[in-house]
């Protein structure tokens, strides 16, 4: 990495490709993108390496792209990824100040009281978010305590795990490549420092990431990171039934879906047929449009049955005010709002373009401009991007005061129960 400049790099493992951003930090609201490595590749499915020497030679030809782009070399990144086996849960960790004053060791001791409390010795925490800090019996949080007073500091964390062979597995193949991981975070996360603004997350809002083999989801309220979820449905699962009802192939199917699907049955005229030409066949497919929506609806109707009866376990459903935002490849069939909309009865929109995130420009190099102007609005990356934004946060460099490595810790415990109010949530807890 050049030492005239703030380059971070970051690696998102998708189920569709492997994707590789560098980016010029100037500061929290000015990030400009340098390099970009992109390439396709079925070798992560739902969070697992599905051919290991396959995957490392995607990762490592992604990695040469994006440092040709950015003329830099990578030693070290930041890893997101989606996983269905993630682990999540809210914690505390309470620790009394003898001398008074509050410092940094007493915030690291909260975080490895609060794995201890939920970290099951099969599970790694893979990332975690502080929510806020109660000094001795106050009914506020603060964010920041550390030079306090107080006889008493209980920080408040939703840790969010995966098992410990999965991120053995995930360190391995990075380091095969020649590089390190900074920080690893789960992609809900990252998409949400991309796509939310800040006063979603105050009224609270759901943000759900369809991606191709799994769907990412998290909920913030007041500003604070409450739940994560990862459910192993996504856009391939809809190519699938596509192809097992039409009687299609694999191929087929997601052409058809990308070219003339809508998961909205209220657009399609019910007597309407096309001609759909078959790879290596002579006569075409002739399609109801009608049934091919029904498909997809079928498939989205259930995907989202599933997370919102999590949610309603959790007692998240009041929280919602600003609704559900949409994000991922996944989320981009045609009609998708109009239909969520319809089906949850709350409000929904897609995400939007971040202004922080633009393109580099100072290459002399008038083609790489352009490429880059168009990889920047390009909704594969967001999330890539959303990491970028994620470093520079202050939900990251308030967690980073309690960030030690790890601790062998094994008492599981999870904490669900919700009230309408997020500070008597947080007490309730305590």
């Amino acid at each position: 990495m050049s030492k005239s400049e703030n380059l971070l790099a970051v690696i998102h493992l998708s189920a569709t490709a492997v994707y590789v951003v560098v980016g010029n930090v100037v500061s929290e609201t000015d990030i400009r993108i340098k390099g970009v490595g992109e390439i396709p590749t079925e070798d992560f499915q739902q969070g697992q390496i599905k051919h290991f020497d396959r995957l490392k030679s995607s990762i490592r030809q992604a990695i040469i792209q994006a440092e040709e782009m950015a003329n830099c070399r990578i030693h070290s990144v930041w890893l997101t990824l989606s996983t269905p086996e993630l682990l999540s849960s809210n914690g505390f960790g309470a620790v009394d100040i003898e001398q008074g004053v509050v410092e940094t060791q007493h915030i690291v001791k909260a975080l490895s009281l609060a794995k201890a409390s939920v970290l099951p010795n099969t599970h790694y925490l893979m990332h975690h978010c502080q929510q806020g800090i109660f000094l001795d019996n106050k009914e506020q949080m603060v964010d920041d305590a550390i030079g306090m007073y107080a006889n008493k500091v209980t920080v408040m964390y939703h840790l969010m795990m995966m098992p410990v062979s999965s991120r053995q597995n995930i360190q391995k193949l990075i380091q095969a490549c020649d590089i390190s991981i900074d920080h690893m975070l789960f992609d809900a996360v990252s998409s949400a420092e991309y796509s939310l603004m800040p006063e979603e997350r105050e009224q609270g809002v759901c943000l759900i990431d369809i991606g191709a083999s799994s769907t990412s989801v998290c909920v913030y309220r007041e500003n604070k990171l409450i739940f994560t979820h990862c459910i192993p449905e996504g856009g391939n699962k809809v190519t699938m039934d596509i192809s097992a009802d039409l009687n299609l192939t694999m191929m087929e199917a997601e052409k058809l879906k990308i070219q003339r699907g809508t998961v909205d049955t209220r657009d399609v005229d019910p007597t309407r047929f096309e001609t759909f030409p078959r790879v290596g066949m002579a006569d075409e497919a002739t399609i109801s449009m009608l049934q091919l929506a029904q498909i997809i609806e079928a498939r989205y109707i259930e995907i989202y049955r599933i997370i919102f009866q999590k949610l309603a376990d959790e007692g998240l459903m009041d929280y919602l005010q600003r609704g559900v935002i949409l994000t991922g490849g996944g989320s981009q069939v045609r009609g998708m709002v109009r239909f969520s909309k319809r089906l949850l009865e709350m409000p929904v929109v897609m995400s939007n373009p971040h202004d922080a995130i633009t393109a580099y420009t100072h290459f002399g190099d008038d083609d790489k401009v352009k490429e880059l102007n168009l990889r920047v609005s390009q909704r594969a990356l967001q999330t890539a991007y959303g990491a970028l934004l994620y470093s520079q946060s202050e939900q990251f460099k308030h967690s980073e005061k309690s960030s030690p490595e790890a601790l062998e810790i094994n008492k599981p415990n999870k904490f669900s129960t919700f009230k309408h109010n997020l500070s008597n949530f947080f007490k309730s807890i305590i």
